[in-house]
C-alpha cells in the first residue's frame, strides 16, 4: 500500500465510496488521517463506524484539508460546489498518490478511446521480471499498489485529471479527443481542457494529431513529439494479429514510442508487443463458429469507437445499442459499406433505425440482447457461402450500457456468455 504520511493527523472528506475511495480510506487511515466519508447512496455507508460517517451539513469545513471525490461525481454536486466556494481542493486519489512522491517512473494514458489497450499494452511491454504495475482508470486503484517498482502505468480519464493538480509524469500520451462526456464537463472545449491536464509539469510529452483537438493542443507545447499513423512506421503491424486496424496501430505506436522513450530496447518492445492478447471487451475475439468469427466491442461506448471497429472487419453483421450518447451515431456515415445489416436492441434502437435505415443499411430490432443475438447468429451462419466471404459478427453498441446493464464489462459479459451457448451445425 502507498505511505500517505504526509496526511497524518489531516482531515479528509471522502466523497463517493466505490473501490478507489475505498483503497483511499484504507491508505489515509493507516497514515494517521482523520477521514470523514460519504455518499448519496444510504447503503454505501453500510460497515462504517459512525464517527466516520458525516453528513455534509455538519462537516468540518475549517478543517478540512481536501475533499477526495470519486471521480464520476459530477462538478456541480453540492459537496463539491461547497468546498470551491471555501477553497478547499476537490482531489480524487490519484492526486494523493501523487502527494506521494511515488519513486517508480510515471506513465499516463489518456485519450476519448483506446486508452485501456495502450495502458494494458506499456504494461505488458515493461512487466518483464515484474517490473511494472498498472492502475488509475483500469486495474487496481492507484493507493492499493506497490509502493516500490520500476514503472507504475496510470489510465487517467478526463474526471481523474479534473482532479489530480499534482499530476507530474515521466511520460504523458495523449491519443485522441471526440465528443464525450459532455454531460459531466459542459462544453466541448473543457472537455478538451481537461484532457490537456496531462501534460502539466510531464518530463516527456507524446500526442497525436490526427484530430483536430490534438493538433490544436500539440501548438501550444514546446517540446511535445507529435505521433501520427500516418507516419513511417517502426514495425509492421502484421506481426501482431490480436491488434488490427487504425485504431490499434496508433495504440501500438504509442506503446512503442512511449518504451522507446523510456530506454527499452527496440526489439524487446517488439517481443513483448507479439506476446500480447489483448483486452476483454475491446475488439476481442470471442468464438469462431463455422468459420464465423464473434467479436465482443462492448468497451464501444460511442460512435467513434464503434466507427474504428467498423474499419478493422469486413462483411458486418452488426449489434448495437444501448443508453444512447450525444450525437448518436453521427460520424460513422462513411463507415458502413461493410455493414450487410444491423441488429439494434435498447433505448437507442429506434433512433439508430432510423440513422441506418436512412442510409441503406438492413436493420432489424429487438429490446434486449437475449432476444436479438440469436437472428444475428442465424443471419450471419446463412451469410457463410457468399462470395465475399465468411462474415464477421462484431457486437459495438456505440452507447452507454445503463438502460440495461451495470456497466459495459457486465453487457460484454453478457455477450460472451450468450455467444458461448451458441450451437455448432
Amino acid at each position: 500500500m502507498i505511505n500517505l504520511a504526509f496526511a497524518k493527523n489531516k482531515t479528509y472528506y471522502v466523497v463517493g465510496l466505490g473501490k478507489s475511495n475505498k483503497a483511499a480510506i484504507k491508505a489515509l487511515t493507516k497514515a494517521g488521517a482523520d477521514v470523514r466519508v460519504w455518499d448519496d447512496k444510504s447503503e454505501s455507508l453500510i460497515g462504517y463506524d459512525d464517527k466516520m460517517i458525516c453528513h455534509p451539513d455538519k462537516a468540518p469545513w475549517s478543517k478540512i484539508k481536501a475533499v477526495v471525490m470519486a471521480p464520476g461525481i459530477a462538478p456541480n454536486h453540492s459537496i463539491a460546489l461547497v468546498a470551491m466556494d471555501k477553497g478547499i481542493p476537490v482531489i480524487c486519489d490519484v492526486d494523493l498518490y501523487m502527494q506521494s512522491n511515488p519513486s517508480s517512473k510515471i506513465v499516463a494514458v489518456t485519450g476519448t478511446n483506446g486508452k485501456s489497450t495502450t495502458t494494458a499494452l506499456i504494461h505488458h511491454i515493461l512487466n518483464f521480471n515484474d517490473k511494472s504495475q498498472m492502475g488509475g482508470n483500469i486495474g487496481e486503484p492507484v493507493l492499493a499498489m506497490k509502493s516500490r517498482v520500476d514503472y507504475t502505468v496510470l489510465e487517467l480519464s478526463s474526471y481523474q485529471l479534473e482532479r489530480t493538480p499534482n499530476l507530474a509524469c515521466d511520460v504523458a500520451i495523449l491519443l485522441n479527443i471526440t465528443p464525450d462526456h459532455l454531460e459531466w464537463h459542459g462544453e466541448m472545449d473543457d472537455y478538451i481542457a481537461a484532457k490537456a491536464k496531462i501534460f502539466n509539469k510531464s518530463t516527456h510529452k507524446l500526442i497525436f494529431v490526427d484530430d483536430d483537438e490534438c493538433e490544436a493542443i500539440a501548438e501550444t507545447l514546446d517540446d511535445a513529439q507529435c505521433l501520427s499513423i500516418y507516419d513511417e512506421l517502426p514495425f509492421n503491424q502484421t506481426y501482431f494479429p490480436k491488434m488490427k486496424g487504425a485504431h490499434n496501430l496508433q495504440n501500438l505506436l504509442a506503446a512503442y514510442h512511449t518504451c522507446l522513450t523510456l530506454g527499452v530496447d527496440h526489439e524487446i518492445i517488439i517481443d513483448r508487443m507479439k506476446s500480447f492478447n489483448g483486452l476483454a471487451h475491446r475488439q476481442y475475439l470471442v468464438r469462431v463458429i463455422n468459420g464465423v468469427p464473434y467479436v465482443n466491442d462492448s468497451k464501444a461506448t460511442n460512435a467513434e469507437a464503434t466507427k474504428q471497429a467498423l474499419r478493422a472487419y469486413r462483411n458486418i453483421v452488426l449489434i448495437a445499442g444501448g443508453e444512447p450518447k450525444d450525437g448518436g451515431l453521427d460520424g460513422i456515415d462513411n463507415d458502413l459499406t461493410e455493414v450487410k445489416k444491423a441488429y439494434l436492441f435498447g433505448a437507442a434502437r429506434d433512433d439508430f433505425e432510423k440513422f441506418l435505415t436512412s442510409r441503406g443499411v438492413d436493420v432489424e430490432t429487438g429490446e434486449t440482447l437475449d432476444e436479438i443475438l440469436p437472428r444475428a447468429h442465424a443471419y450471419a451462419q446463412e451469410l457463410r457461402g457468399e462470395p465475399s466471404g465468411a462474415p464477421t459478427v462484431l457486437f459495438s453498441p456505440a452507447c452507454a450500457s445503463f438502460d440495461q446493464y451495470n456497466n459495459f464489462e457486465q453487457r460484454g459479459d453478457h455477450f460472451v456468455h450468450l455467444v458461448n451457448n451458441l450451437g455448432e451445425e
